[in-house]
């Protein structure tokens, strides 16, 4: 995995972004911020918020470098290409590798499986570890406005609601972060900066400018100061022009000073070389620059060390990554420079021979950002609609989506593979009502084009349709004998694809002894062979569990014996990788492994051995929890709940029945997994909570008593989530921590003790 993160697979500039920001040339240590920072060292979360070049990421860089209240700072800088929550969380676990490495490693992982959201396995994976830090560690956030996915502020919020004592917070935004800031601040958990903090007095002014200019400080420094506000950028830029004028001081001054970014660097421009100035001017074209990239873009050689130079001179150039290779201007430098330009064309050009330099290189993921920066959008379709089997590779199915978001419905309509493409992203990484969306527009595309990996487009879209559509279980079962039918080629992913919908169709319908042929020709494909570990055990534990299936009254039938011996071969064959992927992964291998421990668990009730079975079952269920199709996580978990009730648990099976019903509410109706569900609830029976008193131990947070006082009414998980602007995965995710602050196993033994403490 951290070949990925680090090399051609993803990203040359991922590492960059890991990197503190280097000081600049003339930095000045504002020492009141820096104490400022300091005597908040025991508030989780610190929050500074200002415009753009009032010198937050410089302040913070500087408080990490300089501060003793943390044995270490973990550092991320975002920008628009990072609003996907897995590409969030792989920064995040990434920058605290040197923290909790295990931990972060198994994170690392867990994120690139896309159909399993962080919320469910990464984020607990490092809060817990975490928790168990004994030194005090910080994280910086930088740029956290350039991320506007709503499931990213939801997950951050839940990371910062449990945020350990062991870990400091600190966020740099260009505005109020939309996080529960007055709840944070009310609790006492948040530090907050602002413009009136980070503008410059008249001492830091005058010795900043002399640092800049080396030389005393401008008569004119009120004059400067005022015109300024004390905005860092503002007076940087005046210092550089009053350092570039050469004896002509106060000249500017005379004329009016005009303290607008674009005016400040043309006198910045004016002292420059011709060379640097027309380097500077055109690599402004490109977001982040190389020696080697500029050298091809612009047709010349020696850029690297001209890229060191300007870093040295202090015209707002930045390393952003270890080796010193890769750079970026300030945001408000690049937009005027390009302002500067004025020849848009030229600009594009600049941006598409940059897609070519990334495309040679390996790195198709900037290779689109290129093209979609010069308005190429077709260009970036095409190279899209091409690659997703790399991103796939690499574990960024999520990017891959927010790129094809990014070139607009009208692209998508134009090819249906893309189209089916994207169908497929939204659909492994959880965000099914994006489906149906990309599927018709897959169906008005123009004729004759086909979708890698299948026979047909039309063949494709069927498969995906019965897996990933939200309709009901008939039509999913038709879907995927359409797709059956058309895809015929024994070579082809496609023709794995559409076996698999159709036996996992078959079973959500409970007719698990025709599921078995689809399944079985799936497994023994030489295709399947081929595919990542937790896709070849997903379709593994498929047939595990139709093999698993009694014929009669369940569980604890009798199987047939021709079905009993395969399914000890397959699980004896598959048993090795799956213990392996599992360590690996943790909860994240639940597409794989989830039913292969529920037929496990069958395989041992088979054999008289009640309590391995339970062991089982249990691992099963938690499993199913994170990803699972409805009706087979119910129709695990009221096995379960048979089980509790045998094994003498009935509280415990209550709150398996809970968790059954919660996940059908979350599907269409399948009439076999709900008469499943009352067989369970007559063997269990619907006695009330334990009524004994209990004291909380733990403070429930704000956003865990709303959930608390929605479960009280009739709404599911999903509906809880819209009421509340929640996703339903954090839903669960503040559900879980409720469960165990209250000592509970189910919803209705939650509101009963809740009522009982006067919660609600």
């Amino acid at each position: 995995m951290s070949d990925q993160l680090h090399g051609s697979a993803r990203s040359p500039l991922l590492a960059g972004k890991l990197v503190r920001p280097a000081a600049p040339a003339a930095l000045l240590q504002r020492v009141r911020l820096l104490e400022l920072l300091d005597a908040s060292a025991d508030v989780p979360v610190t929050v500074v918020a200002a415009g753009a070049g009032w010198g937050k990421s410089t302040l913070l860089s500087s408080w990490a470098s300089t501060t003793s209240t943390v044995a270490s700072t973990a550092w991320v800088s975002f920008d628009h290409a990072d609003d996907e929550p897995s590409r969030f969380w792989t920064y995040v676990a990434t920058a605290l590798r040197p923290v909790v490495p295990a931990a972060s490693e198994r994170a690392l992982a867990a994120l690139a499986v896309p159909q399993v959201d962080p919320l469910d396995a990464a984020v607990p994976e490092l809060l817990n570890a975490l928790a168990s830090l004994t030194d005090r560690h910080a994280l910086v956030l930088d740029d956290l406005h350039e991320l506007g996915a709503r499931q990213i502020h939801e997950g951050l919020e839940l990371f910062l609601d449990y945020l350990p004592a062991g870990l400091r917070v600190l966020i740099a935004s260009r505005g109020e972060p939309p996080l529960p800031v007055a709840r944070l601040r009310a609790r006492g958990r948040l530090a907050e900066l602002g413009p009136d903090d980070l503008r410059f007095t008249r001492d830091e002014a005058s010795t900043l400018i002399a640092g800049v200019t080396r030389s005393a400080p401008p008569t004119a420094l009120n004059e400067i100061l005022a015109a300024t506000q004390g905005w860092a950028v503002g007076l940087v830029l005046e210092a550089l022009s009053l350092r570039d004028r050469r004896g002509r001081d106060g000249v500017a001054m005379r004329s009016g000073v005009h303290h607008a970014v674009d005016y400040l660097l043309s006198e910045v421009l004016a002292g420059q070389s011709e060379e640097r100035r027309a380097f500077l001017l055109q690599s402004a074209a490109l977001a982040k620059m190389s020696g080697a990239l500029c050298d091809w873009v612009l047709e010349r050689d020696g850029s690297a060390e001209l890229l060191t130079d300007l870093d040295r001179a202090g015209l707002f150039t930045t390393v952003i990554d270890e080796d010193r290779e890769w750079y970026q201007y300030h945001p408000l430098f690049r937009a005027a420079l390009l302002q500067q330009l004025c020849d848009r064309g030229r600009a594009v050009q600049l941006q598409r021979r940059a897609g070519d330099w990334y495309v040679a290189q390996g790195f198709v993921e900037e290779a689109v950002r290129a093209l979609l920066e010069s308005g190429d959008r077709a260009g970036a379709a095409r190279l899209l609609s091409s690659s997703g089997a790399e991103f796939l590779r690499v574990g960024a199915v999520g990017t891959y989506l927010q790129l094809g978001e990014q070139l607009g419905e009208d692209m998508a309509a134009r090819s249906p593979a893309l189209a089916l493409s994207l169908a497929w992203a939204a659909g492994s990484t959880g965000q099914l009502h994006r489906v149906p969306r990309f599927l018709e527009l897959a169906a008005v595309g123009p004729e004759g084009e086909s979708s890698p990996g299948f026979v047909s487009l039309r063949g494709a879209a069927a498969a995906l349709r019965s897996v990933y559509g939200a309709g009901d279980p008939d039509a999913a079962l038709a879907d995927a004998r359409a797709a059956v039918a058309l895809e015929t080629d024994r070579t082809l992913p496609g023709w794995v694809v559409a076996r698999v919908a159709l036996g996992g169709a078959l079973l959500a319908v409970g007719d698990t002894v025709a599921a078995l042929d689809p399944l079985d020709d799936a497994w023994r494909s030489p295709v399947t062979a081929l595919l990542p570990a937790v896709s070849r055990l997903e379709v593994a534990g498929l047939l595990a569990w139709a093999l698993a299936q009694p014929a009669g009254d369940w569980p604890g039938s009798d199987l047939d014996p021709g079905q009993q011996a395969r399914l000890r071969n397959l699980l004896t064959s598959t048993g090795a990788e799956a213990q392996a992927t599992e360590r690996a992964l943790g909860d994240a291998a639940a597409p794989g492994v989830g039913l292969l421990h529920a037929a496990v668990g069958q395989l041992h009730l088979e054999s008289g051995r009640p309590g391995p079975a339970l062991l089982e079952l249990r691992r099963a269920g938690d499993l199913v929890a994170v990803h699972a199709h409805p009706a087979l996580a119910s129709l695990v978990l009221a096995t379960l709940a048979v089980v509790e009730v045998e094994h003498g648990d009935e509280r415990t099976a209550r709150g398996a029945i809970e968790r059954a019903r919660a996940a059908l509410a979350d599907g269409p109706a399948v009439p076999v997994a709900s008469a499943r569900l009352e067989v369970a609830e007559a063997r269990a029976g619907r006695s009330a909570a334990d009524g004994a008193r209990r004291v909380l131990g733990e403070q429930l947070t704000d956003r865990e008593l709303s959930v608390l006082r929605a479960l009280r009414g009739p709404l599911s998980q999903r509906e809880i989530g819209r009421e509340l602007h929640l996703s339903i995965n954090t839903v669960k995710g503040y559900t879980k921590s409720l469960y165990r602050k209250l000592d509970v196993v189910s919803r209705s033994e939650a509101v009963a003790v809740g009522r009982e403490l006067g919660l609600c």
